[in-house]
């Protein structure tokens, strides 16, 4: 194979990678957003895109959210084991551990740039802390 032949090779496999590179990103992306509980703590999660949809969100995590519990009021951290499916920009997941319930929903507004909705945790938080209860509490996030 001649030199010249040989460049265009080498220059049409570069161009090919490089586009590839471009496409991925696009063909699945993920966004941040971080925000704030109405009655205190504060929340991330991130979303994943699929060809400009949003499908999932994952990594949803909540500080010092306000609980009460028989043994007094307190403050409550995790972040869901589970990803949640986004169906016309909302998601809601119930999940269930030991001992514990955690209720997430959301909807995604303003051209994906803010989400709100609730979280509601019951049953037992930890050594000691049984009963508890954060209610509804009402979330409000933005796309960083």
């Amino acid at each position: 194979m001649g030199h010249a032949k040989q460049l265009r090779l080498a220059l049409a496999t570069a161009v090919v990678a490089v586009g590839l590179i471009a496409i991925a990103p696009a063909a699945a992306s993920a966004a941040t957003y971080t925000g704030w509980f109405a009655d205190g703590g504060t929340l991330s999660f991130k979303t994943v895109t699929r060809e400009g949809k949003v499908v999932r969100v994952k990594q949803f995590a909540w500080k010092n959210v306000p609980v009460s519990c028989d043994q007094g009021d307190s403050s409550y951290t995790a972040q869901l084991p589970f990803s949640m499916s986004v169906n016309s920009l909302a998601f809601s997941i119930k999940a269930t551990g030991v001992g514990v319930i955690q209720s997430v929903s959301g909807r995604l507004t303003h051209q994906r740039r803010k989400a709100n909705g609730t979280l509601n945790v019951f049953g037992a938080l930890g050594v000691g802390k049984t009963n508890c209860s954060t209610g509804d509490l009402t979330w409000s996030a933005a796309r960083g």
